[in-house]
């Protein structure tokens, strides 16, 4: 009898054991599904806030409208030296003619969690500022992530990551379809650097 007994316990607790581990293997199992990393699509957008002047062509400003041809992007930040430097070099091959006034031309603020808007716009937005920036400014938060072009859904991947976490300055070639064609983190402007992205954009125009 006593064996019994005995027995009739361990099965007991047996199925009360595989009732408490089996939900905690399933917790750890969504976990596990949770926590991996969301594919970056090959082709890419993104929408964002602007410093929101006449050059940004309006307050928000959705990328996918500018994919009538390649864009030419520059990651920048307020306080890099070196972002001043390749603003100022843009704008001025700009007004000689250098670059046409048909290209597409985007800045992006990369560190919106140690800079505001307005750091941005003191130094890139008005005619009056030593870096303006005569192209639109775009001005994402730390959270935007990026559209799919392929499926035209949004995604959870984040701007920074799907654009290879640019450091600044960081100058790219996005190709009509959203795809990174051209990157250089080179700090200091440089006019070889700049006439390689353009060739490079003139390929592109081809393409389509």
């Amino acid at each position: 009898m006593k064996n019994i007994v005995v027995l009739v316990l361990c099965v007991i607790s047996i199925l009360v054991l595989a009732g408490c581990t089996a939900p905690l293997e399933m917790d750890a199992m969504e976990s596990n599904e949770s926590t991996e990393s969301t594919p970056i699509p090959s082709k890419i957008s993104f929408s964002a806030p602007t410093l929101d002047r006449v050059e940004d062509l309006g307050s928000q400003h959705d990328l996918r409208n500018s994919f009538d041809g390649p864009i030419l992007m520059l990651w920048v930040a307020s306080g890099c030296s070196g972002c001043h430097d390749w603003t100022d070099l843009i704008r001025s091959e700009l007004n000689a003619g250098n670059i046409s006034n048909t290209t597409t031309i985007i800045s992006v603020h990369r560190y919106p969690e140690f800079e505001t808007s307005e750091d941005m716009e003191r130094r890139y937005g008005s005619n009056s500022s030593e870096h303006y920036a005569p192209w639109p400014v775009l001005v994402p938060d730390a959270s935007t992530t990026v559209i799919d072009r392929e499926t035209g859904r949004m995604t959870d991947v984040g701007l920074f990551t799907a654009f290879g976490e640019p450091v600044t300055p960081t100058l790219q070639v996005i190709d009509s379809e959203g795809g990174i064609a051209w990157t250089s983190s080179k700090y200091w402007a440089n006019t070889s650097v700049l006439e390689e992205a353009l060739n490079i954009m003139t390929q592109q125009e081809g393409i389509q």
